[in-house]
């Protein structure tokens, strides 16, 4: 399998603990070809998860319209100097597009207000700084956007979803920051206190489960 078919390094996505069925973040760091996929410290929420090796995982996520998955175990976790996750080289990457095969952009428009107290003036206003959502994850999404952001700050995201639900003022801190020909993109997680992931919840629980196979939730 080609390096190409794999998530580009930054990617959010979604794993599985297949032996608990337990559901946690991540990113993808990078890999080594036919060797290993190497991802970001997983965390449940806001606390961090330890998988032992030989643990298996499913590993889920979204990249220019079309919802990418692969099997794979756990080599080895290390925590110095970084909390990285060593996972095997998948042997085949599945991909679906959106909705019944049909592609569908996922550079979705967003509006992103950097300070909570200009939410109740500037929240979708023409004055309302813009960006768009390239991949999401119920965890986080990859943000474009031209102001400069470092990690660690605050961000709150509102955009429609390609599946007609809306997504208002959903808080999220940067993870991380790179550029690319298009100028800014950073890694943000969604805060889960926040209490406004309704609408991505149901939009990335409906993507995935084209993956999965299994029916979408009422």
């Amino acid at each position: 399998m080609g390096d190409s078919q794999l998530f580009p390094v930054n990617t959010v996505v979604q794993m599985v603990d297949r032996s608990r069925n337990v559901k946690i973040q991540s990113r993808i760091v990078g890999w080594e070809s036919e060797h290993c996929v190497i991802v970001d410290r997983p965390v449940h929420g806001s606390d961090s998860v330890q998988l032992q090796k030989g643990t298996a995982v499913v590993v889920r996520g979204i990249h220019e319209g079309l919802i990418l998955g692969f099997q794979a175990a756990v080599i080895a976790q290390i925590i110095n100097p970084f909390r990285l996750l060593f996972l095997t080289y998948p042997k085949q990457v599945e991909e679906q597009n959106f909705r019944e095969h049909k592609r569908v952009n996922t550079e979705v428009e967003a509006f992103g207000i950097r300070r909570k107290h200009d939410l109740e003036t500037m929240s979708r206003s023409e004055k309302a700084p813009r960006g768009s959502i390239r991949d999401i994850i119920r965890g986080g999404c990859e943000f474009s956007f031209h102001f400069r952001l470092e990690e660690g700050m605050p961000i709150f995201i509102s955009c429609d979803l390609p599946d007609g639900s809306k997504a208002e003022n959903v808080m999220g801190h940067v993870r991380s920051v790179r550029r690319d020909a298009s100028g800014n993109v950073y890694g943000v997680q969604f805060d889960d206190r926040s209490g406004s992931l309704d609408g991505i919840s149901k939009f990335v629980e409906l993507s995935l489960n084209v993956l999965s196979g299994e029916p979408a939730s009422a």
